[in-house]
This record gives C-alpha cells, sequence and structure tokens, in this order.
C-alpha cells in the first residue's frame, strides 16, 4: 500500500495511537492518552486517504481561452502542482478530455505527449517522469491542446472530473471582445446528480470564474456559460 518511506510513517503513527491507549487504559493521564490516541489515529486517517490515489494535486488552474467571436478556435491550458504518492510512480496521465469538437495538438510541459490514446470518447495524455525527477517531491505539470469548432452554440462548458486528491481547483474562461456573456453559473455532478454551487465571478462580460477548495474524487465540475448569437455581419467579416 505504501512505499517505505510512507511505511515507516504510518508505523510511527500506529505506535502513536497505541502509546496513547495505553496510557488512557494503565495510568491515570486519562485525557492525555486519549489525546495522543486520537492524534494517531487521526494521522493513520489522513495518510490511508492520501494514498487512495496515485497522486495529490497542491493547485489546479484550468483555463479556456476562446480566440474569436465564433466560438471556433480555442485553447486550454491546465496547470498543476502534482505530487506522486509513491516513489515507483513514473508517470501521469491526464484523462477525461472531451470536446463537442475536435481537440488536438497536445502538449505536456512544451513537448510532445509521451502516449496518447481515445476511450469512449474522451482522450488521455501521458507524460512520463524524468528519471533524475523526484515526483515525491511535487512537480509543476502544464498540459495545453486546442479546440476546433467546439464553442460555436449559444452554451457553452468549460468541466474537469477530479480524478486525483486535489486541494484547489480554478476554472477559467476567457471570452473574445465583441460578443459578452449573458449568463453564467458553476454547479457539479456526481452520480447524475447535478448541484449547484456558488456563482462564478464575471468580470467585464468576458471573463468567467470559479473555484472550489477541496473538490470531491470522481466528480464533475462544470462551468457553464450563455452568449448570444454571434451577429451575421461578425460571421461575415470572419469569412475574409
Amino acid at each position: 500500500m505504501f512505499d517505505k518511506p510512507n511505511q515507516l510513517i504510518f508505523y510511527v503513527n500506529v505506535i502513536l495511537a497505541v502509546f496513547g491507549v495505553l496510557v488512557a487504559l494503565l495510568t491515570g493521564y486519562v485525557v492525555l492518552g486519549l489525546i495522543f490516541a486520537a492524534s494517531g489515529l487521526l494521522l493513520v486517517y489522513e495518510q490511508i486517504r492520501q494514498n487512495k490515489s496515485a497522486f495529490t494535486i497542491a493547485d489546479l488552474r484550468k483555463t479556456l481561452t476562446i480566440h474569436d467571436t465564433g466560438g471556433s478556435k480555442a485553447t486550454l491550458t491546465q496547470t498543476q502542482m502534482t505530487t506522486a504518492c509513491h516513489a515507483g510512480n513514473s508517470e501521469y496521465w491526464f484523462r477525461n478530455i472531451r470536446a463537442l469538437g475536435s481537440t488536438g495538438n497536445f502538449k505536456v510541459n512544451g513537448d510532445d505527449p509521451a502516449e496518447q490514446k481515445i476511450e469512449n470518447g474522451n482522450y488521455q495524455v501521458c507524460m512520463k517522469f524524468p528519471p533524475g525527477l523526484k515526483a515525491i517531491e511535487g512537480s509543476d505539470l502544464t498540459l495545453s491542446y486546442e479546440y476546433n469548432d467546439a464553442f460555436t452554440q449559444t452554451e457553452g462548458i468549460l468541466s474537469h472530473v477530479v480524478d486525483d486528491d486535489t486541494r484547489q481547483l480554478r476554472l477559467i474562461v476567457e471570452l473574445p471582445q465583441g460578443r459578452p456573456i449573458s449568463s453564467a453559473r458553476f454547479f457539479c455532478k456526481q452520480n447524475g446528480v447535478e448541484e449547484a454551487l456558488l456563482p462564478p465571478v464575471v468580470t467585464g462580460q468576458t471573463k468567467i470564474e470559479a473555484d472550489i477548495r477541496n473538490p470531491k474524487l470522481g466528480t464533475e465540475y462544470c462551468l457553464q456559460w450563455h452568449w448570444p448569437e454571434e451577429g451575421v455581419i461578425k460571421k461575415i467579416s470572419r469569412l475574409f
């Protein structure tokens, strides 16, 4: 379950909990013993929780930039501080990448992915850690890719499925000048059930931001917006 460094920490936490129980039962320092026991059990629980996934993410920022008022050209950049829970974790997979239009030109830290595949219409992109990089100490990862004809409708959405234990998630949409949004909302979906979250922050009708601390594993977080149909003049002007 744990690599060697984590095994040592796990055993220390267990000993702390057992020591607390013995102090509470065999001495007059009941309260002190219970404090030691509770602390040890809490540390064991937290360690097990963190090791349920292969990685933990301190901060994840996902930014969608739409370059034209027709929504035909867009770029997504995802940055995250990623820490491996085990020393043997030598690669990281970005999963659940999908769009209504086409998606391509994937880059991880500016380079081509080590591996790329599609399952059930979703892209998966792999990044392998260099041999000298200690991923258990944390590493900044940046994924970028391009969309074509993905945001041409009056409703758009940027979503993220939480695959790893994440401390902070932020979703950002940057829209072009000339086609301001009319409304925006932030919500999550889990097991087919939708839950409304605090409204996103809208700046200048062209930038939408939403963030949440400690998002739930397996949950999809969605930043959705509506904007009016692109005017005929703008459609014609984009053809020339």
